[in-house]
């Protein structure tokens, strides 16, 4: 296409020497002024144009033509255009860089050479290829999920292993299950609650039994709830006429004590107030007789005077308030919890008391925690 430009453009300036037209100058100056075509909106060319009636205007038409082909032309001198125009017919006559294409994918017996190329050589590729190839496949193979469930009847055949197989597995199995589910109910929690009666037990079994267990343990409740009842608080407080009581000890009793203590308390309460402020005694003797407090060994004399008398007061009242202390200090609260080991005891008495119970109490311990710990599981 460009070539053709080019010999159109040779043809134009072809045009100057026609012996056809008449004469004239054509010269560069006439070339740059006339070449400057309309739009082409304005060159009709085909069955509706018409023939150049001139040489010029036949002149303008092909440069319209021309120039109207490439828009570059319309800014630029033929001379630029021309030389555009061989410049790119150069450019399209060099021979084009030809690229190779790369086949850059892997082939699929890849990793075969290249373990054979890794390997001795001592045998030819394709036997290796063939070789490495399975033993790729079974490498896969075994790759696969493994089940590594226990089946349900590992024990059973565990135990039998570790048996004297004097029988089938099947009957072993059997029986073997049948033994393992009675275990596991056995284990089932244990009550290792003290029973209410246990302390009744427990004596009982240290008792000469010369009774039944169901009288001896009526006998044995009874006398431990009469104990609570005794150990419960004395009343040590000195009763309100003790001083009455005292007194009419003192007395020659020429009276019955309930008259006396009326009388008693009526000259009590007449002293009481004869000593108030403002009332003081007249005499001397009178004064010394006004003291009415409780002397400390009130008690002392009131138990004497009801003794028989039979040694002198200070020798009865020593004996006496040693007495009162060794009582108060009985009635001090009584500790009735069941001691920690009496289960201990209850077992060895039912046992056969082979050894002491010394000996016996801590194997009996020692078994009683591990019975606990396994019914956890």
């Amino acid at each position: 296409m460009k070539y053709a430009t080019s010999a159109l453009i040779g043809a134009i300036a072809t045009l100057s020497g026609v012996s056809a037209f008449s004469p004239a100058t054509f010269s560069r100056r006439s070339l740059a002024t006339t070449a400057r075509p309309s739009t082409a909106t304005d060159i009709v060319t085909g069955p509706d144009g018409q023939a150049a009636t001139s040489k010029q205007e036949d002149i303008d038409l092909t440069l319209a033509i021309i120039m109207g082909h490439d828009p570059r032309s319309a800014t630029v001198s033929s001379e630029q255009f021309v030389s555009e125009a061989e410049l790119e017919q150069l450019t399209e006559d060099d021979e084009p860089e030809v690229v190779e294409d790369v086949d850059i994918s892997i082939p699929y017996d890849a990793t075969s050479k290249l373990a054979y190329e890794a390997s001795d050589k001592s045998m030819a590729f394709d036997d290796f290829k063939a070789q490495y190839l399975a033993d790729a496949v079974a490498l896969v193979i075994s790759k696969q999920p493994v089940d590594i469930s226990i089946p349900y009847d590992a024990t059973s055949k565990l135990a039998y292993e570790a048996s004297d197989k004097s029988m089938a597995f099947a009957d072993f199995k059997v029986q073997y299950l049948a033994d393992a589910v009675a275990l596991v109910i056995s284990k089932q929690p244990v009550d290792i609650s003290i029973p209410y009666d246990a302390t009744s037990k427990l004596a009982y079994e240290a008792s000469d039994k010369s009774m039944a267990f169901a009288d001896f343990k009526v006998q044995y409740l009874a006398d431990a709830v009469a104990l609570v009842i005794s150990k419960q608080p004395v009343d040590i407080s000195i009763p309100y006429d003790a001083t009455s009581k005292n007194a009419y000890e003192a007395s020659d009793k020429s009276m019955a004590f309930a008259d006396f203590k009326v009388q008693y308390l009526a000259d009590a309460i007449a002293l009481v107030k004869s000593k108030q402020p403002g009332n003081e005694a007249d005499e001397p003797e009178e004064a010394a007789s006004s003291d009415i407090s409780i002397p400390y060994d009130a008690t002392s004399k009131l138990a004497y005077e009801a003794s028989d008398k039979s040694m002198a007061f200070d020798d009865f009242k020593v004996q006496y308030l040693a007495g009162a202390v060794a009582l108060v200090i009985s009635k001090q609260p009584v500790d009735i919890s069941i001691p920690y080991d009496a289960a201990a005891k209850l077992a060895y008495e039912a046992g056969d008391k082979s050894m002491s119970f010394a000996d016996f109490k801590p194997t009996y311990v020692a078994d009683a925690i591990a019975l606990v710990v396994s019914k956890k599981a």
